[in-house]
């Protein structure tokens, strides 16, 4: 067994670095984000309007090229728009194959920009692009061979008008037009209503992915085409990858060191499965070529402390079936299957916060989404199988059969939690009205993402520094700001790019003091405005409602499966009383995002329903112990068993944090170090989150969960005296 655990995982970490040919991509080959690697700006126009595009065109446009981007994978990218010049502004990193760096080939891959429409073999139009909601290819297993098809969905226009053209067409062809390229001409076999169909008899999935990505391409209210496009320079430092993954090496070290020390045998088989924890969470990354951002680097780092807390819960567990006197292998094994329940609750309401993330977010949130998810799969199937048989391997080896391999809990004294409920109420008090009253004094400042704001071209001579230049404009305009340097791939020409965020215009005066500001950084930028946008929000208010939606979902998700699975807690008021834990600290979170003046982002929703999953399994460990230790003591008043279940608990509970602190910390330092906003400004207020998050779970959500039963007790007359 040993030999094939450490025969599998050098396997994977061969592949993790070189790859399988072309399928399957090494760290050295993933597509990596603007701000590591640079990439494309194209602006698209549209054509074949006598008119100007109305705002909703334009938008319904821009969500048509989000869904495009994120079919692709294409998760790092800005899409907005210029109502008043009627642009479409893309921005996306290069492929990993890309090597010369030529925008005009990379903007091919996102697809043809043409009109789509629905014809008769007249050439009438029956139904246009724009009434198609999606089209997918999948598997057809109608019939008695395998086939292939792409389902089609209309919306409510869409749908009438094609159930009106079906109707007049049975047994005759419909063409399907990307401009005047025929792309189908599948035989109408009936009339279609309701809003779906399905073209058949395709090929290959090959031919129907093709097919579905060309319709969803021009699904378009308009024809759009590229009028300009240029090389875009990375957001940050050259040398910001190298500083990340240094960053996440020590923290790897720091853990395995801090398991080493604590845990001893277990916290070394730790340590070995937690290197095939993320080498498979790279593979999952590669593979399908989702972009890899710095944000997702931090991202990673921070569940591999997370995926700390799985061994914990099992160390912990194995510590306190030694203490009862049990031999070594029947401690593992008792050990496992104790734990398992802790760490499947935790980990299935952290992954249903990532599955809604992944259905209602794009881009970045898509991202996050399917980086958490895997990372709780592989913490289930490798943290507590794997690892398992890892250390029951281990201790074949006389050697290893050992109590000194392993730690023993100690016996502790019941803290009375439950006593010192208005010192905690007291302290969450203070915390949140000095968060209130912080949002009044500073303000909540909103990123471009969200308010939209002003691009500033201009021409630069040499010598233009990127973080210098950002420091000048926000100490002279207090907007968050993003600089780039693009260049023309047609002329070579270099131009410094200014995005301010803020909804608030830019007069001649001002326009005047930025190029002051940015002229400063250097005796030789000689910078000189050439072109001005004035851009929509990146996130339109559909992704906004989407957000809230996300958060929303996940809440109440999580409240019913507590709910299902402590009815032995009265699962109900164990839901809420996690629900209101779970506010608490996303309140936190939003306050440290505010106090310390970082702009609202799509980071800031990816940070709260991070916190909501994390703290939520922190809360499922102390009711999990609340359930077991309420079926053996029976009767023990809700008090001693809240404090006691707490008391046994808190070790892990500290130690879960404190590893998955230490990881966040770490990335902290190295961004206010090396100057990484984009790490600082999402690891600062995520620091915050677990240390709440720790806190809640200990001393608010057991805490309430006691007061709500004793209160229930009392109504019933049941409560006599303790």
């Amino acid at each position: 067994m040993l030999a094939a655990i450490f025969i599998t995982l050098a396997v994977f970490i061969y592949i993790a670095v070189f790859g399988i040919g072309s399928a399957v991509k090494g760290v050295f080959d993933m597509r990596y984000g603007i701000d590591i690697r640079g990439g494309v700006e194209a602006v698209f126009e549209p054509q074949g309007l006598n008119r100007k595009p109305a705002s909703q065109e334009l938008e319904s446009a821009r969500e048509v090229i989000e869904t495009r981007l994120d079919n692709q994978n294409i998760s790092d990218r800005e899409v907005t728009v210029d109502k008043n010049a009627g642009y479409i502004i893309v921005q996306f990193p290069w492929k990993s194959s890309e090597t010369n760096f030529n925008p005009e080939d990379a903007i091919k891959e996102l697809g043809e920009m043409a009109e789509l429409t629905f014809q008769d073999e007249k050439g009438n139009v029956l139904v246009e692009g724009k009434n198609v909601i999606s089209a997918t290819p999948e598997a057809d297993t109608s019939g008695v061979t395998r086939g292939y098809l792409v389902a089609l969905k209309f919306n409510a226009k869409g749908a009438r008008e094609f159930e009106k053209a079906t109707g007049k067409l049975v047994g005759q062809r419909m063409s399907i037009y990307m401009d005047k390229t025929l792309i189908s001409s599948p035989k109408v076999e009936t009339q279609i209503s309701g809003g779906n169909a399905v073209i058949t008899n395709l090929g290959s999935y090959n031919e129907a992915k093709v097919l579905a990505a060309k319709i969803n391409a021009g699904a378009l209210p308009f024809s759009l085409e590229t009028t300009n496009f240029s090389t875009i320079s990375p957001t940050l430092g050259g040398n910001a990858l190298t500083i990340m993954v240094a960053a996440g090496i020590t923290a790897f070290i720091v853990i395995c060191i801090f398991m080493i020390t604590m845990y001893k045998l277990p916290g070394v088989v730790a340590c070995i499965t937690l290197i095939l924890q993320v080498i498979l969470q790279m593979l999952a990354i590669s593979i399908p070529q989702f972009t890899l951002t710095l944000p997702g680097i931090a991202g990673i780092i921070l569940t591999l402390g997370m995926a700390v807390d799985a061994n914990i819960i099992i160390s912990e567990r194995i510590s306190d079936e030694l203490k009862k006197g049990m031999q070594i292998k029947g401690a593992i094994i008792y050990g496992y299957k104790h734990a398992f329940t802790s760490v499947l609750d935790g980990n299935v309401t952290t992954a249903i916060v990532a599955v809604i993330l992944m259905i209602f977010g794009s881009g970045s949130m898509l991202s996050f989404g399917y980086t958490l998810l895997i990372g709780m799969i592989v913490n289930i199937l490798v943290g507590v199988t794997v690892s398992k048989q890892l250390l029951l391997s281990v201790i074949e080896y006389n050697r290893w059969y050992n109590e000194k391999w392993f730690r023993i809990r100690k016996t502790k004294k019941t803290i009375p939690f439950y006593q010192k409920k208005y010192i905690f109420a007291i302290i969450s008090g203070t915390i949140i009205l000095a968060g209130i009253a912080g949002c009044f004094i500073k303000g909540v400042r909103l990123d471009t993402q969200f308010t939209g704001g002003a691009v500033l071209s201009y021409t630069v001579s040499e010598g233009a520094d990127t973080g210098k230049i950002q420091d000048a404009i926000q100490k002279q305009t207090s907007r968050p700001v993003t600089v780039q340097i693009k260049e023309d791939n047609v002329t070579g020409i270099k131009r410094l790019s200014v995005t301010l965020a803020g909804n608030a215009g830019m007069s001649p005066g001002d326009q005047k003091a930025l190029t002051n500001a940015i002229n400063s950084t250097s005796d030789k930028i000689d910078a000189k405005l050439a072109q001005t946008f004035v851009v929509e929000p990146y996130i339109g208010a559909k992704a906004l409602r989407n957000a809230g939606l996300a958060i929303i979902l996940s809440s109440a998700f999580i409240l019913v499966y507590v709910w299902i699975r402590f009815s032995a807690l009265s699962g109900l008021p164990a839901g809420i009383t996690s629900l209101v834990a779970l506010m608490h600290d996303a309140l936190v979170v939003f306050f440290a995002f505010v106090l310390f003046g970082i702009p609202l982002n799509d980071a800031f929703v990816a940070v709260i329903l991070t916190i909501i999953g994390y703290s939520m399994n922190d809360t499922i460990v102390i009711y999990d112990r609340i359930r077991e230790n309420r079926k053996k003591a029976g009767k023990l008043p809700v008090v001693d068993l809240v404090n006691e279940s707490t008391t046994q608990t808190l070790g892990r509970s500290i130690n879960t944090s404190s590893t998955t602190g230490i990881c966040v910390l770490i990335i902290l330092i190295a961004s206010l170090i090396f100057h990484i906003d984009s790490i600082t400004e999402f690891s600062l207020p995520m620091f915050f989150g677990i240390v709440t998050g720790c806190y809640s779970s200990i001393c608010v959500a057991g805490t309430l969960w006691a007061m709500w039963e004793k209160r229930k007790e009392q109504v019933h007359g049941i409560d006599k005296i303790h």
